[in-house]
């Protein structure tokens, strides 16, 4: 326990440093690297999913507070050509499944699940019940979001500038911003809750999310949340992922071969390339757009947006409803895609 207090500590602290830096979501990267090079050379340390979701709460509910309702007005618009994406999200990840076979000589279904483009936790959970190397499983989607998370900052850092208001905004009033932490607290605690009796991919984020939103609304309408709450939430579930990344994950892509590289590379190009479809569709930014499309993870982006400034609302539900509709949609690829990998038994005479 005290080892994990003092890491969390000390990555919160880098993750600070990074923001003091103006580093792009540097909360988020400061703790994120903090975490990868701990696991690789000092101690891998293991984390309940609770605590993440905690993190992911805590992010939800500032999300939900900075929402205007008037937002939703727009989303109409970014319906066809998010269709269009996921759709053409779905067929990238079955295409890079059948490359990634084609060239490593993995199970198929093994290379299914790997590049299967979303809901991260269930597709690992799955894969195992179907034959395929769970823990090859688990490193490609590891490696994934951890790549995503640490470069998509940067790119859209560049067209954006770094808006680190952590330790220079006098806005929040004392009292307002007590108001607001004490109602996160509830947030927080009826997330989890509602967590126990309502499962489905995003849940917590969404639950976060809509209560932080109620909260703000029609409860304390006059408070505002401090901004270091976010960025020490960011630093946490940074931490968290950065810890995930370790050698045993390494060395399962490297057990692959380079075309495991190849086949990272290529979910890059093809996230960079939906995102450009949906920005040509859309009227909204490039780095929502890639924000909003890429597939890394629903917690991490809209992290990421918050973090930037960037129409974290719009991000987080776009994420959430692609990882809700690929979620929908893995029995149907399972079924279509993966093989039959049961022994075969011998007919009755």
């Amino acid at each position: 326990m005290m080892q994990k207090t003092l890491f969390l500590f000390v990555a919160t602290i880098v993750g600070a440093i990074f923001a003091l830096l103006n580093v792009p979501a540097g909360w988020l990267l400061g703790s994120l690297l903090t975490g990868i090079i701990c696991a690789f050379y000092v101690k891998k340390l293991i984390f309940s999913d609770q605590l993440f979701k905690i993190s992911l709460a805590i992010i939800g509910g500032n999300i939900g507070y900075m929402v205007v309702p008037e937002q939703f007005l727009t989303y109409h618009m970014l319906v066809g050509p998010f269709l269009i994406t996921l759709v053409l999200t779905i067929i990238g990840g079955i295409l890079l499944g059948r490359f990634l076979l084609r060239y490593s000589g993995l199970h198929p279904n093994t290379a299914f699940f790997c590049c299967l483009p979303g809901g991260a936790s269930e597709v690992i959970a799955l894969s195992k019940d179907y034959g395929a190397d769970q823990r090859l499983v688990a490193a490609f989607h590891t490696t994934r979001i951890t790549l995503f998370v640490l470069f998509i900052p940067f790119i859209v850092g560049l067209s954006h500038p770094v808006v680190n208001p952590v330790f220079t905004s006098t806005n929040v009033s004392l009292i307002g911003g007590g108001l607001a932490i004490s109602a996160l607290v509830v947030i927080v605690f009826l997330t989890l809750w509602l967590g126990t009796k309502v499962k489905f991919p995003g849940s917590a984020l969404f639950f976060a999310i809509a209560l932080g939103f109620i909260a703000h609304q029609w409860v304390l309408p006059s408070s505002d949340m401090p901004f270091f709450v976010t960025g020490l939430a960011q630093a946490l579930m940074g931490a968290i992922i950065g810890m995930r990344f370790d050698k045993e994950t390494f060395h399962e892509i490297k057990r692959v071969g380079r075309i495991s590289a190849a086949t990272l590379s290529l979910y890059f190009l093809m996230s960079f390339g939906l995102a450009t479809i949906f920005f040509l569709l859309t009227p909204i930014h490039y780095s929502i757009s890639l924000l909003s499309i890429v597939p890394a993870g629903a917690a991490e982006m809209a992290s990421t947006a918050t973090a930037l400034a960037i129409e974290p609302t719009m991000v987080a539900t776009l994420q959430m409803l692609r990882v809700l509709a690929l979620f929908l949609a893995l029995p149907f690829l399972i079924k279509w895609f993966a093989v039959n990998h049961m022994p075969k038994t011998h007919r009755d005479s």
